[in-house]
């Protein structure tokens, strides 16, 4: 974290690379409600939202305008790209724009060239380099974060864990890295009983479930989770269903291995579930399963605890610094000790209440509004910092 900085502030004209705000999960869920809580933490500076090409035909693209003033590249990326690489351009907008920014946010690992301000720029994880055989365009995806690297005054961590990875994977000057994490979603909160139970049956879930929330790609480990599942049915007693929410891209694998399964019919695939419907989801639940091999954070566990959910995760990335002393952590390569946890948190209301409680006390501790009060931080100092260069 960065030293809060005394004195009057001074005004600061800052660009935010600004399509994540458009989107849902995945970095939109930490840009968004970062992004619009630094505007409402911060009216006294002057921010302007950048929307590349991509994102300029979103249906929602018009609604930016309410929030800062919109600037619009309608460049291709791959066109910036060459400017900003191989010609050392700045970005190709009104220079009388452009020469005033003191910052430039990128949230996209596309960090521009700027005339004279200097590029932030947020780093959610290094999972492609620490899972190297998931990830066939992982040298790309190094060589853009390099890119960022090099281009950047600062760089965010949205946890230690990608702090550290930055440092020992890349060689990052440890100065130059700064951690600031999600915040709890005001949605994400326990939800009565019956209620739960209404939005559930909207699904077709009835009874008791385990659920888990998220996408089905490799590093996810649903697999390892379906496996693990079918062991705790046949041989831990486990008598409650398990319901997987979450698109099936990148999942064929995870599909296909359902379907041999002798507890198949045990198991629920909702597909994405939108986002009104996810507190009630958590908070039906027995508990919260995410074993994922790797995350840079990992929300959907501090979703499912700020909602009052019993949460058993991975012991690896991230995930033990969400969810500190209030989960159960395992292995997530070995089927057995997940399906043991399994059995053991469905098994025991009192364990169930325990960490319910605990997880309610872990998520508290993650607030947008000290997210945001961090930002502005690292901003002004940054800031500061050029000023006093010159």
């Amino acid at each position: 974290m960065v030293s809060r900085v005394t004195g009057p502030p001074t005004p600061l004209t800052i660009g935010i690379d600004a399509g994540p705000l458009l989107g849902h999960g995945g970095i939109s869920g930490y840009v968004g409600p970062l992004v619009r809580a630094l505007l409402a933490l911060d009216p006294g500076s002057r921010y302007r939202l950048v929307l590349r090409r991509g994102w300029l035909g979103h249906p929602d693209a018009g609604a930016l305008g309410r929030l800062a003033p919109v600037i619009r590249v309608g460049i291709p990326d791959r066109i910036l790209a060459f400017w900003w690489d191989r010609l050392g351009w700045t970005l190709p907008v009104a220079r009388d724009v452009w020469h005033r920014l003191d910052l430039f946010l990128a949230t996209c690992l596309v960090a521009p060239r700027l005339p004279q301000g200097r590029v932030v720029s947020i780093v959610y994880d290094l999972i492609p380099m620490r899972l190297p055989a998931l990830f066939p365009d992982r040298n790309r995806f190094r060589e853009a974060v390099e890119r960022v690297v090099r281009r950047s005054a600062a760089l965010i961590a949205i946890s230690r864990r990608t702090r550290e990875d930055l440092i020992e994977l890349l060689g990052v000057d440890p100065g130059r890295v700064h951690v600031i994490y999600p915040g709890r979603g005001e949605a994400f909160r326990p939800v009565p009983a019956a209620e739960a139970a209404a939005v559930a049956g909207r699904y077709g879930i009835r009874g008791r479930y385990i659920l888990y929330v998220g996408a089905l790609g490799p590093h996810k480990n649903v697999a390892t989770l379906l496996v693990a599942y079918q062991r705790a049915r046949l041989e831990g007693g486990l008598g409650v269903r398990l319901v997987v929410a979450g698109s099936p891209r990148w999942g064929a694998h995870v599909l296909a291995l359902l379907e041999t399964l002798r507890v198949r019919d045990e198991v629920t695939l909702t597909g994405p579930v939108p986002a009104a419907d996810l507190p009630a989801m958590y908070a039906g639940a027995d508990c919260f399963v995410f074993p994922s091999r790797y995350e840079g954070f990992g929300l959907p566990v501090l979703e499912a605890m700020a909602c009052g959910t019993p949460v058993i995760t991975s012991d690896r990335g991230a995930l033990p610094e969400v969810g500190g002393e209030a989960a159960i952590v395992v292995d997530p390569e070995d089927p057995a000790a997940l399906a043991a946890a399994m059995c053991r948190v469905a098994g025991d209301a009192d364990l169930r209440a325990r960490l319910a409680a605990a997880g309610l006390a872990q998520s508290a501790r993650f607030s947008w509004t000290q997210s945001a009060a961090d930002l502005l931080d690292l901003f002004r100092a940054v800031a500061g910092e050029r000023r006093d260069r010159g």
